[in-house]
């Protein structure tokens, strides 16, 4: 039976996407050809503005309990010592603080959150094909015992990693770099004298090892600048061997390894597709963007991808969207993605020279405060902003005053105040009273409309991911006209019954 969503790949960004669609009321199946879910730590830090995403999502309570918060990142010397220190203090965010988590961990929360809908996983199923039909998507299935089906879908979310099928059925390919270099990442258990409020890396002339604390006493670890005795070294003894020699020849026995759960050699990537869109496919996380684990966003980048698109396939999936809503997701993501890439080097190079800075002995002078402050809000992620999009504008008639006011295509502050799945209107001060009116009969079910007292005149529309949309000021007939046809440029009134 053909179901309107298919999302192939259920990693954090695919179960994501089918949880926003679910509380969207969107009929959607997840397929993942692992037969069971995996055990190993991968992407672990989720960012305060995740957070805010997850949270809005029903799990992020879940998130916060199981997690181990972290406030600082810290640069470190051999013997432990702190030369610089990042605080996530004053970021603005109800959270100032990142999580660790291990991926799979993430991943069961989410899984658990999504079967809440009555959706389940189906495991062992490998989507083979991926193609066109008069009015949708069709997907061959292939199973681990060899029988197959064909299933179709109005729409499929690629969400299967950086070998997807999705893409490849696109004709796209993840364009950009590898980095130089091997590293190794490992869940281990360490002893040292290493806080556990926040993530280390700790440069050396010998290479780094970046150390950050997991639940139950345990750290997830990078280390960097492999030689090439060191990668032949992989494979031939045991994990834990491997793993106490690299750290001993870049921290002596300032660290000492007692246990390790799992590690892999890896590349580090920055790539990122051309299109994230196109013939009613859309890719999310790894399918669509590849970036250095330095900053710590590879994961939080495809769930604000599964964020996007989630309210915005509901509305075209339920007739109430104009072309184009669908449209602006590649817009809006790739241009996020983008920066989310350009921080992520911008990290990794600040580790690198990090590195270079304990050989040669010479540290550069310290940034200044606004640059460091900029740093936390691109760290927390809460620097995401949709301001050239097309879905979003402002009226702001000559004279007024929008100091104070956020800006289109920015995060509203207080977006997690507003419950639910619609689109809000916020009035601010003494609104029109008649224009409101209609703006409730016009929009009905889609846009809660709202007043707020002792204000300045105006009015903020924010969209159902958080985001502000339109911003008139002042509020009067026509700035609320004008926000009113901002919304027709796409959506399809639906007044009230």
């Amino acid at each position: 039976m053909p179901v309107e969503v298919f999302v192939v790949g259920a990693g954090p960004s695919g179960l994501f996407s089918a949880i926003e669609l679910a509380r969207h009321g969107v009929q959607v199946r997840v397929v993942e050809r692992d037969p069971q879910p995996h055990h190993q730590a991968r992407a672990t830090t989720i960012q305060p503005g995740t957070l805010e995403l997850l949270s809005r999502a029903g799990v992020g309570e879940a998130i916060l309990a199981a997690s181990e918060h972290l406030r600082f990142a810290r640069l470190l010397d051999p013997n432990l010592q702190i030369i610089s220190e990042l605080d996530f203090a004053g970021a603005g965010c109800e959270w100032e603080y990142q999580c660790a988590l291990p991926q799979w961990r993430t991943e069961q929360i989410l899984t658990e959150r999504l079967g809440e809908f009555g959706v389940m996983v189906e495991r062992g199923v490998t989507a083979g094909s991926v193609q066109s039909t008069a009015d949708g998507v069709r997907v061959r299935l292939e199973r681990a015992d060899g029988t197959t089906e064909v299933g179709e879908a109005s729409w499929v979310i690629g969400a299967g990693g950086a070998h997807s099928i999705t893409r490849a059925s696109m004709h796209e390919e993840l364009a950009g770099d590898t980095y130089p270099g091997t590293a190794l990442v490992g869940d281990v258990r360490v002893r040292g004298k290493l806080p556990r409020d926040g993530g280390a890396l700790i440069a050396s002339a010998a290479g780094y090892v970046l150390l950050a604390p997991l639940p139950e006493d345990r750290w997830i670890t990078f280390i960097g600048d492999l030689d090439e005795g060191e990668v032949e070294r992989l494979g031939r003894e045991s994990p834990l061997e491997t793993i106490a020699a690299f750290m001993k020849r870049r921290l002596g026995a300032n660290v000492a390894l007692d246990d390790v759960a799992w590690a892999a050699p890896f590349r580090m990537h920055h790539r990122l597709s051309r299109r994230l869109a196109g013939e009613r496919r859309f890719l999310l996380g790894d399918a669509g963007h590849l970036s250095s684990p330095f900053g710590g966003e590879g994961l939080n980048s495809g769930l604000h991808d599964g964020c996007n698109l989630g309210w915005k396939l509901a509305l075209a999936a339920r007739g109430h969207a104009g072309p184009g809503l669908l449209e602006s997701f590649e817009h809006e993501r790739v241009s996020a993605d983008r920066h989310v890439l350009e921080v992520s080097g911008q990290l990794h190079a600040l580790a690198h020279a990090a590195v270079e800075s304990a050989r040669t002995g010479v540290r550069p002078a310290p940034p200044p405060p606004e640059q460091v402050a900029a740093l936390v809000r691109a760290r927390c992620m809460l620097d995401v902003e949709y301001a050239d999009s097309p879905l979003v504008g402002e009226y702001v008639a000559g004279g007024a005053d929008a100091t104070g006011l956020p800006g289109p295509g920015v995060r509203y502050p207080q977006g997690l105040e507003l419950a639910g799945t619609r689109h809000h209107i916020l009035l601010f001060g003494d609104a029109e009273e008649a224009a409101a009116a209609r703006l409730r009969d016009r929009w009905g079910a889609l846009v809660g409309v709202a007043h707020v007292t002792d204000a300045t005149p105006s009015a903020l529309l924010i969209r159902p991911d958080g985001y502000v949309g339109f911003r008139a000021v002042p509020a009067d007939a026509t700035g609320i006209e004008a926000l009113d046809a901002h919304l027709r440029t796409y959506l399809f009134p639906t007044p009230r019954r």
